[in-house]
């Protein structure tokens, strides 16, 4: 949805957030290319730009603080550097907890962000609460001169918020990252104030998750059975059109014991919505397509149809050697 291979980071600043908060008070223009490299990794990495959220508020949109000053830098131009000190502020408030450490917060305004309907502006927010040592090593006077530097690790997972500025008459877009899932509550919650913008997006990805993580942990079922029960989970949303836990148990499991049944209902019902393909896609990408055994050697399934896996693959033991074993069939090597 955001491409940002070709962005250019136009302004910055850093302040460090913490009980005693330290505002920055110089924005620094662009930076030299590797520095620039070094940022656009740092606002952007391992961001899921397939789940946008937006910002609310319960009475009033203007009342949401983030999304005050950041349309303020979208809007005028000389406003960055008294907005940001406004985002550190307000993050500092949202912070107070013993178990949220203090850090570096990164603001940056990146230019030709790309997406569907053009270029965009967008803000990136990164909150930075852990350093790396790193080891520099330089050649003086043909000495080799090793020394120890307290430094970011620009590919490190940060609580990160990704603000598209989508025009005067569109509310911005918002994409995030959190560190922890402990960090959602204020990150998420209290600092930004977001809520999902796709609602069958994002129950449709909670349940095929939740679905794949009940199938894999029940231990009463084989690995070629788990791998049919995943064929036919993703069969099942691919073909219905609305998520209803009851049907779905129906059409994906032959067997199911009361109990079974009581956990699985009580794990997915909360996600039951109109099933977004857009999820589905992403999420199949995830489920298991292998069965590892003992001795190292890894079966790989590329099968959709559930009979199939049942054709295709037996499981036996062997009471000579006293050992399990796989009989696989096919018709010619590729």
């Amino acid at each position: 949805m955001l491409d940002v291979s070709e962005s250019q980071l136009s302004k910055y600043i850093i302040h460090y957030v913490a009980d005693t908060l330290l505002t920055g008070e110089e924005v620094y223009p662009q930076p030299e290319m590797m520095l620039e490299a070094a940022f656009t990794q740092l606002a952007f990495h391992k961001i899921d730009f397939e789940q946008p959220y937006e910002f609310f508020h319960e009475t009033d949109l203007g009342l949401n603080e983030i999304y005050t000053y950041v349309k303020s830098i979208f809007d005028q131009d000389d406003g960055f550097l008294e907005q940001s000190k406004n985002i550190a502020t307000h993050l500092q408030s949202a912070s107070q907890h013993p178990n949220i450490k203090g850090g570096e917060l990164f603001i940056g305004l990146f230019e030709n962000c790309m997406m569907p309907t053009g270029a965009k502006k967008v803000l990136a927010i990164v909150k930075i609460d852990e350093k790396e040592l790193f080891l520099d090593v330089k050649n003086e006077e043909n000495k080799l001169v090793v020394n120890g530097i307290d430094g970011i690790n620009t590919k490190k997972i940060n609580n990160m918020a990704v603000i598209v500025d989508m025009g005067a008459d569109e509310a911005p877009i918002v994409f995030i990252k959190t560190k922890r899932k402990e960090d959602v509550v204020y990150w998420q919650e209290r600092f930004l104030k977001i809520k999902v913008a796709d609602e069958h997006y994002h129950k449709t990805n909670l349940a095929l998750t939740e679905c794949k993580k009940y199938i894999l942990k029940e231990e009463s079922y084989s690995n070629t059975e788990k791998l049919g029960l995943l064929n036919k989970t993703l069969d099942y949303f691919r073909n219905e059109e609305e998520f209803q836990v009851d049907n779905y148990i129906d059409t994906v499991f032959e067997k199911v014991d009361p109990a079974q049944k009581d956990i699985i209902v009580n794990t997915v019902k909360p996600y039951e919505t109109v099933i977004s393909e857009t999820a589905i896609e992403k999420v199949e990408k995830t489920y298991k397509r292998k069965i590892k055994l003992d001795s190292n050697i890894e079966i790989q399934v590329n099968v959709q149809n559930i009979e199939q896996v049942d054709e295709l693959i037996e499981i036996g033991y062997d009471e000579g050697t006293n050992r399990k074993f796989y009989k696989i069939y096919f018709q010619e090597e590729l």
